[in-house]
């Protein structure tokens, strides 16, 4: 027989482990990863009532975030009770977990509180009380919770790290992409104008949340590339030799490489560098075809040519929509993935019902 020391350390492992695992697959919005907490605080320590409450620095009070069991009933108007309330003073100034007696019979005499950390700073914390059964809280229970408001608070900076980091490195992005708008006012609208179609296109093919952001990003970035295109090539008014148009086809390679040392928007360079590809294998610069181009690439170049037919130019007038909307639909399966051009024509996103 397994001795039960054995057992009992085998039981808590398995018990830290299942934390690790599920704030690791936690969901990547703050207020779900709360939610998801609660939930699993009162799955390993059998509590009848769970609350989650930040504290205010400027109000100085505590505002629940998010109450689960028996705490939906002494949680009201997002406060937690007098009693609480100074239990969980006392956690975010000691920045320390406790197991600890309260003067609330609701809360059947024990209380396991403990701090959401961020860089040294309590923000907030985690509460648990009435274990179930008519049991106490054990110290084991107190590890248990300490682990993972721990694994939590380290979840939660580091998706706030990253949301800051991308954000900053998106902005010096958008700097150079500005860069290019200043020389070529066609550029800047364009650029904003395929934004909206390919993410209407992205929203009507049923995409995911993280590929419409992906494309919004690419369509924003999508010609950063021009950046190292000569301006007597780029602001030419009339119409390119084949060599200066051979200049020209490399723009995409050149956006790709301006954003291959950030790892963050690997994607998005991706979708950058096949935006030229055509369904037939004849595009640029990898001369791809089918499926084998990346699908928001196919999305990002119906877009980017719908705009381009539909806007003057220096050696040309626009296309009327209905005329552009005909030259999509000649080249569905040649240059365009012909799904993609449905979804663009039928949702009416060009104009056109």
């Amino acid at each position: 027989m397994i001795d039960q020391n054995v057992s009992d350390k085998i039981r808590k492992l398995s018990t830290l482990d299942y934390i690790y695992d599920s704030i690791e697959n936690m969901s990547s919005r703050n207020n779900y990863v709360f939610q998801e907490v609660a939930l699993l605080a009162l799955k390993i320590t059998g509590a009848g009532g769970c609350f989650l409450a930040l504290f205010d620095d400027e109000d100085d009070r505590f505002h629940v975030r998010v109450a689960r069991g028996s705490a939906v009933g002494y949680c009201r108007a997002n406060k937690i009770p007098l009693s609480l309330d100074i239990i969980s003073r006392r956690v975010i100034r000691e920045g320390e977990a406790c197991l600890t007696n309260s003067n609330d019979p609701e809360f059947q005499g024990v209380v396991i509180c403990a701090p959401l950390v961020i860089r040294n700073r309590s923000f907030g914390v985690l509460g648990l009380t009435g274990k179930r059964g008519g049991t106490k809280f054990t110290r084991e229970d107190l590890g248990y919770i300490r682990t993972l408001v721990q694994r939590a608070s380290l979840n939660l900076e580091n998706k706030i790290l990253y949301e800051s980091l991308y954000v900053n490195i998106l902005d010096t992005f958008k700097s150079l992409t500005t860069s290019v708008h200043l020389r070529d006012n066609y550029t800047e609208r364009h650029s904003n104008h395929v934004t909206e179609l390919a993410v209407k296109t992205a929203e009507a093919l049923k995409c995911s949340k993280k590929e419409v952001e992906s494309l919004r990003i690419a369509s924003i970035l999508h010609d950063i590339g021009k950046i190292a295109i000569p301006d007597n090539i780029l602001l030419k008014p009339g119409r390119l030799t084949d060599g200066e148009y051979d200049i020209i086809k490399n723009h995409p390679i050149i956006g790709e490489e301006i954003l291959t040392p950030v790892v963050l928007i690997d994607t998005e360079r991706k979708i950058i560098r096949h935006h030229h590809e055509r369904w037939d294998g004849r595009g640029y610069p990898d001369g791809l075809s089918g499926n084998n181009i990346p699908f928001l690439s196919r999305i990002l170049s119906v877009a980017d040519s719908f705009d381009a037919m539909t806007s003057d130019r220096p050696y040309r007038k626009a296309m009327g929509i209905d005329d552009a909307i005909s030259e999509l639909q000649r080249n569905r399966n040649t240059q365009f993935d012909n799904d993609v051009v449905n979804a663009f024509i039928g949702s009416g996103i060009c104009g056109h019902a």
